[in-house]
């Protein structure tokens, strides 16, 4: 032990791991723990004598090919939401820790923030019509809008009960089984995860990558052992993300009408379209994918459309990166 300490390239090698550890433990405390407090109810709508105001996005890091710039499907899907509604707004970056909920997306309106895609919704939803969400009164109040319309979105109460749970459905499996299976095979798996480490970690000091990766992941796989697809194999979460986008190409396929609010989008086709989206068109090996491509080119022309009609600033789909599936997975 004395001579340890007497060793000029031992005691150099403690110097730098021990604070590349705490600083390590520190950024992922500070930048990926969730904050253990009471939360504030979500606001209803706009502050009377703000709703001119400019909406502004904080959403996380850009990708190679999505078209909202955020590999994040809940910030796609309120990007998607606010451009078929046609509501000013702006983006910017931020990191989850910067939201009030330890999370992305957040917004700010005026001198009102939210955060959680589904209570974004509901306030552009509230803020921008009257009463969207109830039928009686489906009508816009902004100037040019047609009957039952917020820009070429169509609200929620211009739709019958069926579309309006077939579209529910949809969206429940998105967000509380696809998105968990996507985000096992990101960063679960080591191919998914060498994608993620060169987005979302590639200008991190290569000194203190190794533990900010492996705390980094930890967390996530914390999460994502507690929501319950971590106790699987990646060929079962492959099988299950197979068969929920079978079933979501079925209800989409039997509605019988371009979406799923009927001739026009509704709040669930925002959801639709960013999961496809974040399945086609960004670099990451899925099996999914290639099932979804040979099997419902229906989703995928659906997808392609909704993109090339609300996205025609980011250029068309990039064949190279939806090709990139063909990555063999164990």
């Amino acid at each position: 032990m004395a001579s340890f300490f007497r060793d000029p390239w031992a005691l150099a090698a403690v110097g730098i791991a021990v604070p590349a550890v705490l600083m390590g433990k520190f950024l992922v405390t500070r930048f990926f723990t969730l904050p253990h407090s009471e939360p504030e109810p979500s606001p209803k709508r706009a502050v009377p004598g703000e709703e001119d105001e400019v909406f502004v996005l904080y959403q996380g890091k850009q990708s190679i090919a999505g078209p909202s710039g955020s590999l994040s499907i809940f910030c796609l899907k309120v990007e998607t939401f606010l451009r078929v509604a046609k509501i000013p707004f702006s983006v910017k970056g931020a990191l989850a820790f910067q939201g009030p909920k330890g999370k992305l997306p957040f917004a700010k309106h005026g001198s009102t923030t939210t955060c959680d895609s589904h209570y974004m919704l509901e306030y552009l939803l509230n803020t921008f019509s009257k009463e969207g969400t109830s039928r009686e009164h489906a009508e816009s109040t902004r100037k040019g809008d047609a009957a039952g319309m917020l820009g070429d979105l169509a609200l929620p109460g211009t739709m019958d009960a069926r579309q309006l749970a077939v579209a529910k459905a949809i969206e429940v499996v998105i967000e509380h089984r696809l998105y968990y299976n996507g985000m096992m095979l990101r960063w679960g798996h080591d191919d998914g995860f060498a994608k993620i480490t060169k987005i979302f970690f590639g200008a991190v000091p290569a000194i203190i990558k190794p533990f900010i990766l492996r705390m980094v992941r930890r967390n996530v796989w914390d999460t994502m052992r507690a929501q319950g697809v971590a106790t699987h194999h990646v060929s079962d979460v492959d099988r299950r993300e197979i068969e929920d986008w079978d079933t979501v190409a079925t209800l989409f396929e039997t509605s019988g009408t371009p979406f799923l609010g009927g001739d026009a989008p509704c709040p669930q086709d925002c959801t639709l379209f960013a999961a496809l989206d974040s399945l086609l068109n960004t670099p990451f090996p899925s099996k999914a994918k290639d099932h979804v491509i040979a099997k419902h080119p229906a989703l995928v022309e659906y997808a392609d459309a909704f993109r090339a009609r609300f996205f025609p600033d980011v250029g068309p789909v990039d064949m190279a990166v939806r090709r990139e599936s063909k990555l063999v997975m164990i």
